[in-house]
C-alpha cells in the first residue's frame, strides 16, 4: 500500500456554502456541464485545458479530482449554485509534497457564471476551509497569467495580495508564459 502524500483532507460534511454558492464533491453526472463550461474558448485562453474539450476530457477531470482527494494532493470541489444545485465551475487546493506549509487555490467558472461573484465567494470558502484543516498551511497562492484581469480582481476580493510578476513562471500549452503571484497568509486579516 503506498504511503499518501499528504492527511488527506476529509470532505466537508455538510458541504461548505455561504448562501449563494456550495461547494460539493464532483460527480459523474457532473461530465457534461464540465465539457460545456470548459469548452468555452473564454477558459482554453487562460486555463490549459485540452481543445477541443468534450465528455471524455471531463470524465479525465473528473477522474484526476477522485484521485486528488483520495491522495490529499489535490482536493477538488465543484461550484454550484446554492438554490439550483447547477453546476457554475470547480475550485480546488494543490498542495505539493516538497512545500510544506503552503499550497494554491486555482478555479475556473462556466460562461453563464462569470461576473456575479462566485468565484470570489468559492475562493473565500475553500481558503478558509484549507487554513482551518491544517495548522501548518501557513500560505495561500493563486497565480494567474498576465492579462487575465479578472481572475487578478477575485484574488483581490478574496483576500489575496498581489507580490509581483514571475517572469517565463507557468508552464501553458508547450512554452512557460509570465504570471501574476497573488498569496494569503494564515495570519492576513479574515483567514
Amino acid at each position: 500500500m503506498a504511503i499518501p502524500l499528504f492527511r488527506p483532507f476529509p470532505p466537508p460534511e455538510p458541504p461548505l456554502t455561504d448562501g449563494i454558492v456550495i461547494l460539493r464533491l464532483p460527480r459523474d453526472a457532473d461530465a457534461p456541464a464540465i465539457a460545456a463550461a470548459c469548452g468555452d474558448p473564454e477558459i482554453a485562453r487562460w486555463i490549459p485545458v485540452p481543445v477541443p474539450y468534450g465528455l471524455e476530457d471531463a470524465r479525465a477531470f473528473l477522474a484526476a479530482a477522485g484521485a486528488g482527494w483520495a491522495s490529499g494532493r489535490e482536493p477538488t470541489f465543484v461550484i454550484a449554485d446554492a438554490t439550483s444545485r447547477e453546476l457554475v465551475g470547480a475550485v480546488a487546493v494543490h498542495r505539493h509534497p516538497d512545500e510544506p506549509g503552503k499550497a494554491a487555490v486555482g478555479y475556473w467558472l462556466a460562461p453563464q457564471a462569470r461576473g456575479r461573484g462566485l468565484a470570489t465567494r468559492a475562493v473565500r470558502l475553500i481558503v478558509r476551509w484549507a487554513f482551518g484543516l491544517e495548522a501548518g498551511l501557513v500560505r495561500m497562492e493563486l497565480l494567474t497569467l498576465v492579462g487575465n484581469e479578472a481572475s487578478g480582481r477575485v484574488a483581490l476580493r478574496s483576500g489575496f495580495v498581489r507580490e509581483g510578476v514571475l517572469r517565463r513562471y507557468l508552464p501553458f500549452r508547450d512554452r512557460l508564459v509570465d504570471a501574476v503571484m497573488f498569496a494569503r497568509l494564515r495570519d492576513d486579516e479574515g483567514a
